[in-house]
């Protein structure tokens, strides 16, 4: 673990990525992964080649049940699994929890809209600690609230977080309380191209964010002169995934991914890719998609920041990111935004390829005119445990919905 902060924001501001000398040594005959490297602290360093070129086994999956007939979601910020297989829900705008059964069939609510305990003002995320509790953290009040399987309050405790700009995204909570998160400044920049960094910070038990583990390069964006932040249409950035005692951190860049496991980091994806050009038709639908989610009065003042910025030529190496309780990790794919699908490739905790599943992509609502990292918007594969997945999805007048699938994985 690195040292030790004098300050959760100042301290996190001035930390930096302490790197170890590698190793290496070349990979087994028949093995996977062409190249893998062990540093100095044992932590596995895989080279993989471009994960399309691979040549995967498709994931079976089996619909379960859906919610779009019999449970209402205004705005879903997270689900998650149970260890009994039943889902349970984080609905944003209606500040509520649903419990489901296995089967789909609503067995409980909890919370409502307020700031008071089992009360929320801006669910964040909704996750299981590494001793199975479940906790639904609340951006604005920096607090988690603890349930039990039924939905009944347990505890609440802060993440406290400092007094400077930024904001925390729990990523994991571990046995003993502590927690990892994702951490991102936004502090003012220069103009032109910028990225501010993401960390991923350790908690301890109290909630005081004490140390700072690694940095990446945050999302680009188009800093005006007069200060203003531009979004950079089909821009890199940083990308995050927590379950158990996992957490999983990377930019996309290019193909690069660190698995952890509590504070230590245990695997690291460093692979290939064959960047595609994005064309003009791309370009322009992505642009009319984003801005057809503002009133026609803010369309022009819109699309007038984004002719101030800049824009990639061609596509990051990846949109998404999952891990699962086993420590898998499920890398999606940045499809183009015509595209109906999104391809999700799964890897073993050691970097070993397992096989591709094909979901409906949930395109982002804001994301491509977002100008921070940490956001708010869940992608289409929101929770992968117990041999099941849950799948959000949009319905034809923007509902919500999920649909939970049973799935086996190849092997």
């Amino acid at each position: 673990m690195s040292r030790a902060l004098q300050g959760p924001v100042t301290a996190v501001l001035a930390a930096g990525l302490s790197v170890a000398s590698f190793g290496c040594r070349q990979a087994p005959p028949g093995a996977a992964s062409p190249l893998v490297t062990v540093d100095s602290a044992g932590v596995e360093i895989l080279r993989l080649s471009d994960l399309h070129a691979l040549d995967l086994p498709s994931i079976e999956a089996r619909l379960v049940y859906s919610t779009a007939a019999d449970v209402e979601l205004a705005s879903v910020a997270g689900a998650v699994f149970l260890p009994d297989s039943s889902l349970v829900i984080a609905d944003r705008r209606a500040a509520e929890v649903v419990f489901l059964d296995r089967d789909g069939r609503v067995r409980a609510r909890s919370g409502r809209e307020g700031e008071g305990p089992g009360e929320y003002t801006f669910i964040e995320r909704i996750g299981v600690g590494a001793d199975g509790t479940l906790f639904v953290y609340d951006r604005r009040q920096r607090r988690f609230t603890f349930l039990d399987s039924r939905g009944e309050l347990t505890g609440v405790q802060q993440l406290e977080q400092g007094t400077g700009l930024g904001a925390a995204v729990p990523l994991v909570r571990l046995a003993g309380g502590e927690v990892l998160a994702a951490f991102e400044t936004r502090p003012p920049l220069a103009p032109g191209l910028q990225r501010a960094p993401v960390f991923l910070v350790f908690a301890d038990a109290a909630g005081v964010i004490v140390d700072t583990l690694a940095q990446w390069a945050g999302k680009e964006r188009h800093v005006t002169r007069d200060g203003t932040w531009n979004p950079v249409m089909f821009g890199a950035t940083a990308l995050f995934a927590g379950r158990g005692v996992h957490a999983l951190m990377g930019t996309n860049d290019s193909l690069d991914v660190t698995l952890y496991r509590g504070v230590e980091p245990v695997t690291r994806i460093r692979g290939a890719y064959s960047p595609r050009t994005i064309t003009a038709p791309e370009r322009d639908a992505l642009t009319e998609r984003s801005l057809g989610r503002f009133p026609e009065e803010v369309q022009a003042s819109w699309r007038r920041r984004l002719d101030e910025s800049t824009e990639r030529e061609a596509y990051p190496a990846y949109e998404a990111l999952a891990v699962d309780p086993a420590g898998r990790i499920w890398i999606g794919d940045y499809p183009p935004p015509a595209d109906p699908e999104r391809r999700w490739t799964v890897l073993e905790p050691d970097g070993r390829p397992v096989g591709v599943l094909r979901l409906p992509v949930l395109h982002a609502r804001w994301g491509p005119l977002e100008t921070v990292a940490i956001t708010s918007e869940p992608h289409e594969l929101v929770d992968v445990a117990h041999g099941r997945i849950a799948v959000l999805r949009r319905g034809e007048f923007d509902e919500e919905f999920i649909e939970v699938y049973e799935v086996e994985l190849p092997g």
